[in-house]
């Protein structure tokens, strides 16, 4: 890494109806640095990057890169001088293949002008070998994962050899073997001389990789730091302008009944040498408790929620009871209307609307509260959406703000709001904070244990070991499909889960 500066941000302001993004924002990065930007939710860090890579072009202030002023009218602007950004939410094209998504708008051709897919599947297939993946260049990413999806992203971005990477929370949906490939593959770009400007809530990926760590809040920048001058406390302390406590939900709570009983479910895998996506899994969830689903990427657990949901594409097998009577459900409706919900993981896809208002998300599943005479009354709607935005601490301009202009956290709570206004008895949270701060998943964890103390049952998956020994009662783990162990709280480690996630699927029951 160089003294030099490579990129000088000065003054940067950012305005959207009704709201200052950014103020006055000022730093530099250096040649070659491992530059860390964190902030709460909605603290201008995503903003910022989108301006840096082109997304957008209107705004205050200047960016210097290699001491020349830049102003970016464009993404492809940006990439043509060696800015790439890989953004949090996906921007994929879903009924294209693999290696046509990496090279959309870079297609190689023959020379008679045809495309060339055998090129760009062999290049695919280079880039993919270096992230240690075996993702197929041909396969349609719809058919993904968001997790391989994510891989795509990256490959996407390695494929332009940029000069500056931006990476806005590239592990949010990563496996922790995909995380560690991932890491291999920034050591050789660092090694490459580039430069990463990296988003990441998590306090470990920061400390392991920065040089510096910028902290920003309310749309201003707090502090500059050297890694090693600092600690994850401190930054989060920047970050939230207050001491977060440690989230001790250990207290034992008080269980009702068995609410929701899974007898043997198993779902069906055709046309794949694993017959099973899932085997034999049986499980009990009793009032006021908070179940933990954990496992690798692949192993199950968002198929498992996804039968509870009747949002399974195949219909599982097993036997599902809910408060004591046999249910089955071919679609999510019935689902809902029996009592369960579900808060997906890929927020952009199946969570929000894009084009309504926080409101609108909000009251979707239950408008019928807020109607009076087959007409629909604003005011009670607005109500009822307000609540959940106090209940749940969402930072925007008002109800009437499109939910895209929300921070990606934010747009998670407006969608865990939506489900806690259908009063579930059952509540299938299926990584629930992914992309969300520190501060507001400390908020969460609140809500989901106040829920739980309530009389609620709760199941919820995560990629982050961590939040589901905060969170959990107790933690059911699966692998390949199996169920290959039930965790109690005094059993909880991270290696003792870690452990039955990896274990062979074969060697189970023996």
């Amino acid at each position: 890494m160089s003294d030099a500066s490579l990129i000088e941000i000065r003054q940067i302001t950012k305005r959207f109806p009704g709201v200052v993004a950014l103020k006055d924002v000022s730093f530099d990065v250096r040649r070659g640095e491992f530059h860390s930007i964190c902030g709460e939710n909605g603290a201008g860090k995503s903003t910022l990057m989108k301006i840096l890579s082109g997304v957008y072009p209107d705004y205050e202030g200047d960016i210097l890169v290699n001491g020349q002023v830049v102003h970016f009218q464009g993404t492809r602007d940006a990439e043509e001088k060696g800015v790439s950004i890989i953004h949090q939410e996906l921007n994929l094209v879903e009924e294209l293949t693999v290696a046509a998504n990496i090279f959309l708008g870079r297609e190689m051709t023959s020379s008679w002008g045809l495309l060339n897919d055998h090129q760009m599947e062999v290049e695919a297939d280079g880039l993919f070998a270096q992230l240690d993946s075996k993702i197929s260049p041909r396969q349609l990413v719809r058919e993904l994962r968001v997790g391989d999806q994510q891989l795509v992203e990256i490959a996407k971005a390695l494929s332009r050899k940029a000069e500056i990477l931006i990476m806005d929370e590239p592990t949010s949906a990563l496996t922790e073997t995909e995380v560690e490939r991932l890491f291999r593959v920034i050591q050789k770009l660092r090694a490459s001389g580039v430069t990463i400007l990296y988003i990441s809530h998590k306090m470990e990926e920061v400390f392991r990789l920065s040089d510096r760590i910028t902290v920003m809040r309310d749309g201003q920048v707090v502090k500059t730091l050297d890694r090693t001058q600092t600690n994850p406390r401190e930054i989060t302390h920047l970050m939230v302008g207050r001491e977060i406590e440690n989230t001790d939900l250990s207290a034992g709570r008080k269980f009702g009944e068995t609410i929701l009983e899974v007898r043997s479910l198993s779902l069906p895998r055709y046309g794949h040498a694993r017959k099973w996506r899932l085997e034999n899994i049986s499980l009990e969830l009793k009032r006021g408790e908070v179940l933990g689903i954990a496992g690798l990427m692949g192993a199950g657990r968002t198929e498992l929620l996804e039968c509870l949901f009747g949002a399974s594409s195949i219909s599982p097998q097993g036997t599902i009871l809910l408060n004591g009577k046999e249910v089955r459900f071919s679609h999510p409706s019935q689902a809902v209307e029996a009592g369960i919900a579900m808060v997906t993981e890929d927020r952009k896809r199946v969570g929000i609307f894009s084009q309504m208002t926080v409101r609108e998300n909000i009251t979707l599943c239950t408008l019928e509260e807020s109607t009076a005479a087959g007409i629909i009354s604003s005011s009670r709607e607005t109500a009822a959406a307000q609540d959940s935005i106090t209940q749940l601490g969402v930072k925007t301009a008002s109800t009437e703000t499109l939910i895209t202009a929300l921070s990606g956290g934010n747009q998670q709570k407006c969608i865990i709001g939506r489900w806690l206004r259908t009063k579930p008895d059952v509540l299938l949270l299926d990584d629930p904070t992914r992309g969300v701060d520190v501060g507001a998943k400390a908020e969460l964890y609140r809500v989901i244990d106040k829920l739980a103390r309530d009389g609620l049952g709760v199941i919820v998956t995560s990629s982050e070991l961590p939040e589901l020994i905060t969170l959990c009662d107790r933690i059911l783990v699966l692998c390949e499909g199996r169920l290959t162990g039930e965790l109690q709280r005094d059993e909880f480690t991270e290696h003792r889960i870690m452990e039955l996630a990896t274990m062979q699927a074969e060697l189970v029951g023996r």
